[in-house]
């Protein structure tokens, strides 16, 4: 825990209005300022040595994900596909 004002620093960085809106609203539901939730993040990746989070688009889908979709829809589009009945047992 820090004991004393000469040992923390600031940090400042900036964000587009949408992000810092909705950033502070989902802290506010934690019961959280966004500093301390900043402040939680950063102590939780040194001390993890790692930040996990999720990198997705707007449609909720990873980098891979969204490759893979626009692959299928070229082909659909291409007409490369094969129709497949369905098999009732």
């Amino acid at each position: 825990m820090i004991s004393t004002a000469e040992e923390t620093t600031n940090f400042t960085f900036k964000m587009d209005k949408k992000t810092r809106e909705g950033f502070s609203a989902l802290c506010k539901e934690f019961g959280l300022s966004m500093s301390a939730a900043a402040l939680a993040l950063v102590r939780q990746a040194v001390r993890s040595q790692s930040m996990t989070f999720t990198m997705v688009d707007a449609n909720g889908f990873t980098p891979a994900e969204a490759a893979e979709l626009r692959r299928r829809i070229d082909d659909v589009e291409k007409g490369n596909v094969t129709e497949r009945g369905i098999i009732e047992t």
